[in-house]
């Protein structure tokens, strides 16, 4: 991680801390055996992206490494960005104490992980088969794609697959 990724990754880290402990202490849809934390963030065009865990959600999180355009875009407006692995889709949001982000929700509510490590362990994953180059994900693939759509009786979307990583998604 840069070192201008870390400093960014710890302010995100204590704001939702803050959030954690101010706005959505006791509230009904936080798991209590997780904590927030910030796992593998890294530099990617010019900004740091990763994934933000916390006792509600799991995002994909893009923090602005300077001057970007979405920064000053309103809040709630949805922005595509263009990764290894494909095109996904963002939020842009903002905190006070943190500034402008973009979130892009993985899992929501957290109920389904049975504690941290399993919590870091799918965060991890998510992070390596987002940067992971679609052309290599193809090829590497054991069973065609639309071979995987017929085993199932709809395509997979990315929240089901993520699903399946924890054991709650259906078996081909």
């Amino acid at each position: 991680m840069t070192d201008t990724c870390a400093r960014t990754t710890q302010r995100l880290e204590i704001a939702f801390r803050h959030i954690a402990q101010a706005r959505m202490a006791g509230m009904a849809v936080t798991h209590a055996s997780l904590i927030v934390q910030a796992m593998g963030f890294r530099s990617w065009n010019g900004d740091c992206l990763g994934v933000l865990i916390t006792p509600w959600a799991m995002n994909l999180v893009c923090l602005p490494g300077g001057e970007c355009p979405w920064a000053v875009s309103p809040i709630g407006t949805l922005i595509e960005m263009e990764l290894p692995s494909g095109n996904y889709e963002f939020l842009t949001a903002r905190e006070e104490t943190l500034g402008p982000y973009l979130s892009s929700s993985l899992f929501s509510p957290m109920f389904g992980f049975k504690d941290m490590e399993q919590a870091r362990q799918v965060a991890l994953a998510v992070l390596e088969e987002v940067f992971t180059p679609q052309a290599r994900m193809a090829a590497s693939a054991s069973i065609p794609a639309s071979a995987l759509d017929r085993m199932l009786d709809r395509p997979i979307s990315r929240r089901a697959f993520l699903g399946a990583c924890l054991g709650r998604g259906r078996q081909p």
